[in-house]
């Protein structure tokens, strides 16, 4: 099993247990049920305040804003108490982008161009707090929680060895990855379809960094914090 496979495995387990509750409550029950089950879809920015993205800006045409891309959630809520819901999520983004040296260029006046890829993958878990009963027109709500970030970042493509007298281009790949432990804020608003449904908006903000190996060794750390606004589908049961 992959790493971004036991990443997930763990949420999607959560979820199945849940299922049988949810077959079993064909009447729709109501808001005051105690899980609930969600699934979104939003929008990621790497916030970039690290060695590696300060270098990629520099050198390349490419930085952290030109990595905005789709992010997906999912999630599985249990209840507390009318209010206080325990949160187990998974998330995934990937995001790729071209870019050229900005000073250089190869002996026929070309540009010289790689490829860059950043595949993230969480596992968290964490607490979340409705500011108003459940069963509102419009449910506000915060929450915050950790857990782990699987990454993988890799570089394919033309590069220059500033080893050589006539600064040579070469093509190559170049991978890294990791594991990272990171903490994540949140605050949305849930807007309630019928007794059992409800579609949802959240802003939510990462902090997470690791450093940097193998084919990326001495190129500092890694940041993997950023923000994401997304918006998906709620079923309570």
């Amino acid at each position: 099993m992959t790493r971004k496979q036991r990443i997930w495995a763990a949420p999607a387990v959560m979820m199945l247990l849940a299922v049988p509750g949810f077959a079993a409550n064909g009447n729709y029950g109501h808001w005051g049920e105690t899980q609930v089950f969600r699934i979104d879809v939003g929008q990621f920015e790497p916030d970039g305040n690290s060695d590696y993205w300060d270098d990629i800006g520099f050198d390349f045409t490419a930085d952290s804003e030109d990595f905005e891309d789709v992010v997906i959630g999912l999630e599985w809520i249990k209840f507390l108490s009318d209010r206080l819901g325990f949160a187990v999520s998974g998330t995934f983004y990937d995001a790729s982008q071209t870019a050229e040296y900005r000073r250089f260029e190869d002996q026929f006046g070309s540009g010289i161009f790689h490829a860059t890829d950043l595949e993230v993958t969480s596992f968290t878990i964490g607490l979340l707090v409705h500011l108003t009963q459940r069963d509102q027109a419009i449910v506000p709500y915060v929450g915050a929680g950790g857990g782990l970030w699987a990454w993988r970042l890799s570089e394919f493509g033309d590069f220059i060895d500033f080893g050589t007298d006539g600064l040579d281009v070469f093509s190559d790949f170049f991978e890294d990855e990791g594991d990272a432990f990171g903490y994540y804020w949140r605050a949305g608003i849930e807007v309630p379809l019928a007794p059992n449904w409800a579609v949802y908006a959240e802003g939510r903000w990462t902090d997470v960094d690791d450093e940097l190996g193998r084919d990326f060794g001495g190129l500092g750390t890694l940041d993997l914090s950023g923000k994401s606004a997304s918006a998906g589908l709620s079923i309570s049961f």
